[in-house]
């Protein structure tokens, strides 16, 4: 357990990282444009490398000497096991896991800070995010606006159980609380925040700020992008859905775990007409198979009826483009 000292900082931003250095530095500047140098101390900023062999890394983290420390694995571990490695090396009282690709924006770190201060009883502080591409350019992805004003998230077990509503950057938790409840459950896999936002709503209430203040990019060099191939992603969900018999409450269970498998095949659906959009036959049999595994529901049957006139309607408009810009 962290002691509690004068000396404590109060943030830990924990950033870790495995072999890319591309957007490092965008990321460590989005931390330190939130802070000034008489407020430094009150700043844990790390990057925890998974024992990379990209040598790029260490040398951008040495250019922010006395901002920013550099902690290197002794050998390569799962992206989970270093996102652990994270909280246990944070002295902070608040943990941020900030990924090496990912922004905050002005305003995050205070903003955050005074929900945790002024609302005790709250065991993480969340914001709305955006998604952006590899040059950092806003998409029309905007998270859900769970409230208007700024406040506790009303029956968030309900909602966070059904479907997985924050990316990790605009997440912020306790240090106590991973000391009570534990850290992230490597055996979800891509799923592991997820599993560990539901720990968390079960055991605390969660504050959330309508503020846009966290981007997460979007991009094909992710473990995201990999999974979405494979539908592996679908396979994960289910797992945390199965742990909802020892997780949720009793009276809920039943109900959210019909619920969170629906949501389940209507995720899987979106990617995979969003893959059959691109030509992504893989992607989308890998996801639609997926959702067969996870949900017998109606609804979600019926709207995969659609996908076979989809893939038609796309064959056709890609040739047409293709005769098209040849005669042109």
């Amino acid at each position: 357990m962290t002691p509690e000292t004068s000396k404590r900082p109060i943030w830990s931003i924990m950033i870790p990282t495995y072999e890319r250095s591309r957007y490092l530095s965008e990321a460590i500047e989005s931390v330190l444009a939130q802070t000034s140098e008489r407020e430094l101390d009150r700043f844990q900023i790390e990057v925890v490398d998974n024992c990379s062999t990209n040598k790029a890394i260490e040398s951008i983290v040495s250019q922010y000497k006395g901002k920013v420390s550099f902690y290197r694995q002794p050998k390569t571990v799962d992206i989970y096991t270093n996102w652990n490695t994270c909280i246990e090396r944070a002295l902070g009282i608040y943990i941020h896991i900030l990924h090496d690709d990912d922004l905050v924006g002005a305003g995050f770190y205070h903003r955050l800070e005074i929900a945790f201060k002024t609302n005790p009883e709250i065991g993480a502080a969340c914001c709305r995010h955006q998604h952006i591409d590899e040059t950092g350019r806003r998409l029309k992805y905007i998270s859900r606006l769970h409230r208007k004003k700024a406040g506790i998230i009303p029956n968030f077990i309900e909602k966070i159980a059904i479907s997985s509503l924050f990316d990790p950057p605009a997440v912020t938790v306790k240090k106590e609380v991973y000391e009570h409840l534990g850290k992230f459950n490597a055996q979800m896999e891509s799923s592991a925040d997820h599993e560990m936002w539901i720990r968390i709503a079960v055991n605390y209430k969660v504050w959330f700020e309508p503020q846009v203040l966290a981007f997460y990019r979007v991009h094909n060099n992710t473990i995201t992008s990999t999974v979405l191939s494979s539908g592996y992603n679908l396979v994960c969900a289910r797992r945390v859905i199965q742990t909802f018999d020892r997780l949720l409450p009793s009276h809920l269970c039943w109900r959210l775990t019909k619920q969170a498998l629906e949501e389940c095949g209507k995720y899987g659906i979106k990617l995979a007409f969003r893959a059959l959009s691109k030509g992504d036959l893989r992607t989308t049999c890998n996801q639609i198979r997926e959702v067969l595994r996870s949900t017998h529901s109606l609804k979600v049957l019926s709207i995969i009826l659609l996908v076979p006139w989809l893939a038609m309607l796309a064959f056709l408009w890609r040739a047409f483009r293709k005769i098209f810009v040849t005669i042109a």
